[in-house]
């Protein structure tokens, strides 16, 4: 259903009144179940894994969640995408097939295992990698296809499963962004060998930072143990080369309250989703282009996804973001580019002198050019993101919604 119309009017930044009168911010709302698991750590003393008790019963609670058989608490979302990656061995020579449309780390947690990151394209409905675009990018180098289910929209996994078991592949899934998520009714980060959850402050669940490594196979469940606890195998006996990405006990109980309120959280932004897709409607096709969901995928909208059609519009993407902000709405751009576009990529610096892409291990030259991904360039160059934030209201929603249909109603064409 509808809630409002707008009429024409003048935005704000050409002299007009603002939608809302004065911008609002969004944080998580703690339970006071959660406050108390959180106090019941300070109250102990016990503030590390190694003698307290959240830790291991967090990343008990995620694997049963989930349907998997281990999962392996760390510091944040980048150290279990790090972490997943070493655990298969993945390093210098090796390639990884990804997306260019995602947060850097997809593609910095490849480079910090000495690997090269090779780029495919994505699709224009789900803005997740597109299968077809996989196979074309396969080397002999070729080791893993990492994948992505942006802002909580599942990726096409039965094609990508396809593809890497015909080319002997491992899948990793970063599920940063999608907790919750359903494929064909089978919960994302359990279909890749390994896979990597975030828990930052915006994430559907929250720890403040914090992230999970999840696989139902025991030899990586292992390493990765391992990798996250300085390598060792047991205390100051270091097997593997590891870094301390341990998850605190305060971050853990936070974790432990949000995940059994998982299912209310994440209903909360789906209403947020609908009410964007109900007033945005009139625009859908003419100005912008909204979401398509696919009737097998459960989306859980971690963000809200829009692509302006910037033909009909008289001024660029940078000066609808400025209009909209001066309407006093939270509105951002997710991501203004693709991974390949910045500077680390187009240096090739990685940790100097050229490695990984100049290592003798990998023995050929790569380069990041223009229009390797002209689908992902595409989207960089038109999306705007909206908030489905928890503390937002419906109230909230319509207002940003009013501001678009304001904004974009008067610069078109």
């Amino acid at each position: 259903m509808s809630f409002s119309v707008v009429n024409m009017e003048l935005p704000a930044i050409e002299g007009g009144k603002p939608v809302r009168p004065s911008f609002k911010e969004y944080f998580p709302k703690l339970t006071d179940e959660e406050k108390q698991l959180v106090l019941d750590v300070l109250d102990s003393g016990r503030l590390v894994s190694s003698i307290g008790k959240y830790v291991k019963l967090f990343e008990e609670e995620f694997a049963r969640y989930l349907g998997v058989r281990h999962a392996v608490a760390t510091i944040n979302g980048t150290a279990s995408l790090h972490t997943a990656v070493a655990s298969l061995n993945i390093g210098p020579g090796d390639e990884v097939i990804t997306t260019p449309f995602s947060f850097i780390a997809t593609a910095t947690s490849i480079l910090h295992n000495n690997a090269v990151p090779v780029f495919a394209d994505i699709e224009t409905d789900s803005l997740n990698l597109d299968p077809a675009t996989i196979e074309e990018k396969i080397t002999p180098r070729t080791k893993a296809i990492l994948v992505v289910h942006l802002a909580g929209y599942p990726a096409e996994m039965d094609e990508i499963l396809k593809i890497a078991r015909e080319h002997n592949l491992y899948v990793i899934e970063d599920c940063a962004q999608a907790i919750g998520s359903e494929y064909r009714g089978r919960k994302v980060g359990t279909f890749g060998d390994i896979n990597a959850f975030s828990f930052y402050q915006t994430k559907n669940m929250t720890t403040g930072e914090g992230g999970m490594v999840t696989t139902d196979k025991e030899e990586l469940y292992r390493y990765a143990k391992m990798f996250v606890d300085q390598g060792q195998e047991s205390k100051y006996y270091h097997t593997i080369l590891g870094w301390n990405y341990r998850m605190t006990e305060l971050q853990a109980a936070l974790g432990i309250g949000q995940l059994r309120r998982i299912g209310e959280l994440n209903a909360a932004r789906e209403k947020i989703a609908q009410i964007y897709m109900d007033e945005l409607s009139n625009l859908n096709g003419d100005l912008l282009k909204l979401p398509v969901l696919k009737p097998y995928v459960k989306h859980t909208w971690h963000i809200f996804q829009v692509l302006l059609n910037l033909d009909k519009l008289r001024v660029n993407r940078d000066r609808i973001i400025e209009a909209l902000k001066a309407e006093n709405v939270l509105v951002q751009v997710v991501y203004p580019r693709v991974i390949y576009e910045n500077p680390l990529f187009q240096r090739l610096t990685g940790y100097g002198k050229g490695c990984p892409w100049l290592c003798p291990f990998y023995g050929k030259q790569i380069t990041y050019k223009k229009g390797s991904s002209p689908i992902a360039e595409q989207v960089a160059r038109s999306v705007i993101t909206l908030p489905t934030l928890p503390g937002m209201t419906e109230e909230d929603a319509i207002d940003t919604a009013n501001a678009i249909k304001k904004v974009l109603t008067y610069y078109k064409r």
